[in-house]
């Protein structure tokens, strides 16, 4: 038998190149390092040697795969190019054989005289590869100009170099590109095969950013000789290149090839091939990359165009109405109609500062899935523009009532942990909610109230002032909102919200001279009732004295007259005297200044004496009393007489108008706002009609067959003596209801 070993490109192998008698699958396979076996120390000394019985040698590694086991003798002799060992060729003899000196001395020269055979095959296999390569990189580059689609661009470089190399697997990541979407060493291509798939999990990223702070090639022959990657010596084999893409001195990312698939390691030849087709596929990507952002950048500006044009015409909506309901159902429509904003559904809501909290104004958007998409193929069909279909079809108007009434619910107390929504307001930024069940942020309750899955939240900002809200959501078409379309709606935000400031100042000065109206015309009526009560006090006092004479006189004949007809009548006669007597101090009650002498008092606790007085008067006339009366309520600071009358004329205004019975309810309670004391007397009785619910608090006004129609006017002039305020409407179950609010929290400059 013969064989030849030949030493590998790296000078570090000798594996076995060709054989006769030895199995031949071992070809190529069978390996040794430089002075390890019998051909590594023949390589590694450059002499040769003659074994008789190379089995008890040392030196010798056996390997039964390769049949050796047949031959009982060698003769190994170096192959020497000048000084330099090229392989070592082997004589195996299957009989013991010891060879001679001049046997020795044949083999030598023989192996001499190969030498050069091998080394001019070597070299033109060289000359082949080269011409290969360099007809390879020039595939590649027509190939890498053939295109400025970036995906394409990476499967060609990946698909290329791997064919060329014959590589087992390839990955490319990109670093600090142009492109947008791509991240630091993001993993934008790969091509790899299962069987080197967990080397790059493992140490893929590790290696690209050793290349990039290297900015040069990194040649791996063994991933278990290098100390850096310790941690992956225990997966398969890999024999690793990695080069840098480099654009003008700049890394742009890393190309990375894993196992050749002859199972050869990656030497310098293929190496240096790589980096060739790596400096030209950096220029490529780099083309391709600024390619590919000019056109996101045509179709960002068409696209802002398109949207730039769209605010102007919601603008030139906003702008035909001062009307702030109205205003708001316009914005609302153009955020979530198809020639507009797009979203599935809108919610605006409103700062209220005497609260401080965000106040729901309005929802705009389908009930249902297929109402949604009714209404789109209705827009998708129509010509009119933007203006019109604001003005004309108002997708939602008659149909969104559900979310309409769910939005006015909504109460958000302007503070950091209330959730997203005050965030909102409080940092005058905008906040798009990918996943709001799981966002910490996010109130739940009004998540599962709106069925919120994804959304998006925008100030509404004027003069650095935060005004309100809009919340969007896309709940049928589970469109994402993206960063574009919350730049767009914070744009339009900034439009509407100086909509509806002018809308809110307009209603403001409407408002304002509606109250400069009603002032001037209670000045002109106090002036009267001024006159009218100089002229009253004149003459109440001159009829005083002759009532409570007639009164008097009256009491007496009473006790004397034992005749029972007369005695009825002088009763008459005290009778009408005494509500003649009322009547003058009813008048004087109202016409004389109502200033409290104010003391800490338990509100509760006055209530609570006159039902004690009105029992009986209520067992009388059939009145069932209902009392609710809060602890929470804090002493006020109140004329403890004054407010007691207040109560009592209710209360009596109450039972006049139950005179067959009923049922009076008295409340107590604190004001969700804990600035005001809230008292509540209501009956079940006829209630008070639309004409006369304008003029009940006019003086001398009454309904009534007897009365002074002074009661309510003394218990309002009373109320606002208190600065608090009193108001009245009728029950919707029948009846009427009288609120008193008086305040328990005043400034320390009110003296209170």
């Amino acid at each position: 038998g013969a064989s030849v070993f030949l030493i590998d490109r790296s000078g570090s192998t000798v594996t076995l190149a060709t054989a006769i008698g030895l199995n031949q699958e071992t070809i190529g396979k069978l390996s040794f390092p430089l002075g390890m076996g019998i051909a590594g120390w023949v390589a590694e000394q450059k002499i040769p040697l003659a074994l008789e019985d190379p089995f008890s040698d040392p030196r010798f590694q056996y390997v039964p795969e390769t049949g050796i086991e047949r031959f009982k003798s060698l003769l190994a002799a170096p192959i020497m190019d000048e000084e330099r060992c090229v392989g070592v060729i082997f004589v195996l003899s299957s009989s013991p054989w010891n060879a001679s000196t001049s046997e020795i001395t044949l083999l030598t020269t023989a192996a001499n005289q190969i030498s050069g055979v091998i080394q001019n095959a070597r070299l033109l296999d060289d000359l082949q590869e080269r011409l290969s390569e360099l007809g390879t990189i020039y595939e590649i580059g027509m190939a890498l100009g053939s295109t400025l689609d970036f995906e394409q661009l990476l499967s060609l470089i990946a698909r290329n170099t791997s064919q060329a190399l014959r590589a087992k697997g390839c990955t490319i990541r990109l670093l600090n590109l142009s492109v947008a979407r791509t991240a630091a060493f993001a993993a934008s291509y790969s091509l790899i095969d299962d069987s080197v798939r967990d080397v790059d999990a493992t140490i893929g990223e590790a290696l690209a950013h050793r290349t990039a702070e290297g900015k040069k090639p990194i040649l791996i022959r063994d991933i278990a000789q290098d100390p850096s990657f310790s941690h992956a010596a225990d997966l398969a084999p890999a024999s690793i290149i990695s080069v840098p893409l480099t654009y003008h001195e700049k890394v742009n990312g890393i190309i990375t090839l894993y196992n050749k698939e002859d199972g050869q390691p990656f030497y310098e030849d293929d190496l240096r091939f790589l980096s060739t087709i790596a400096g030209g596929a950096a220029v490529a990507l780099e083309n391709a990359a600024m390619y590919e952002r000019m056109e996101e950048l045509a179709t960002e500006a068409r696209t802002r165009a398109e949207k730039l044009a769209i605010l102007y015409d919601i603008g030139t909506a906003m702008s035909t109405t001062l009307d702030l309901d109205r205003l708001l159902r316009i914005i609302l429509t153009a955020a979530t109609m198809g020639g507009g904003l797009g979203f599935n559904r809108a919610i605006l809501l409103l700062t209220n500062e005497r609260t401080n909290t965000l106040q729901g104004m309005m929802g705009v958007g389908p009930r249902d899935a297929e109402e949604a998409q009714q209404i789109w193929d209705a827009v998708s069909s129509r010509r009119e523009n933007v203006v019109d279909w604001i003005h004309k079809g108002e997708p939602f108007k008659h149909t969104d009532k559900e979310l309409n009434d769910l939005a006015k619910g909504i109460r958000i107390p302007l503070e950091p942990e209330r959730g997203i929504l005050a965030l909102t307001v409080l940092e005058k930024k905008p906040y798009n909610i990918e996943d709001a069940a799981s966002c910490p942020i996010v109130n739940r309750e009004l998540c599962e109230q709106l069925q919120l899955k994804s959304f998006a939240t925008v100030p509404l900002v004027v003069k650095d002032k935060a005004i309100g809200a809009i919340l969007v959501d896309n709940l049928f078409s589970q469109r994402p909102i993206t960063e574009r379309d919350i730049r767009f709606l914070t744009m339009f935000a900034h439009q509407a919200a100086l909509a509806i400031e002018n809308s809110i100042i307009h209603t403001n000065l409407e408002t304002l001279s509606k109250e400069m109206l009603s002032m001037q015309q209670q000045l002109v009526r106090s002036e009267r009732m001024a006159t009218l009560g100089t002229m009253m006090a004149e003459i109440t006092h001159e009829i005083r004295n002759p009532v409570v004479s007639i009164a008097g006189f009256a009491r007496r004949l009473e006790k004397k007259i034992g005749n029972e007809d007369t005695k009825k009548y002088i009763d008459i006669i005290l009778s009408e005297a005494l509500r003649l007597e009322g009547i003058i101090n009813d008048n004087l009650s109202y016409i004389k200044e109502v200033s409290p002498l104010l003391q800490e008092t338990d509100i509760n606790v006055v209530i609570g004496e006159i039902l004690k007085l009105q029992e009986d008067e209520f067992a009388k006339i059939n009145i069932t009393l209902v009392k609710d009366l809060s602890p929470s309520v804090p002493p006020l600071q109140i004329d403890t007489r004054q407010i007691r009358q207040a109560i009592i004329n209710l209360m009596t205004n109450a039972m006049e108008a139950m005179m067959e019975g009923g049922t009076l309810c008295i409340r107590s309670y604190l004001h969700a706002d804990n600035k005001e004391a809230v008292i509540e007397v209501s009956d079940t009785g006829p209630g008070i009609s639309e004409e006369d619910m304008a003029t009940i608090f006019n003086p001398y006004y009454t309904t009534k067959a007897q009365g002074t129609g002074l009661g309510l006017p003394i218990t309002e002039r009373i109320i606002k003596a208190h600065k608090g305020r009193i108001e009245v409407k009728n029950r919707e179950s029948g009846g009427t209801v009288f609120t008193i609010r008086l305040p328990y929290r005043q400034d320390e400059d009110s003296g209170t």
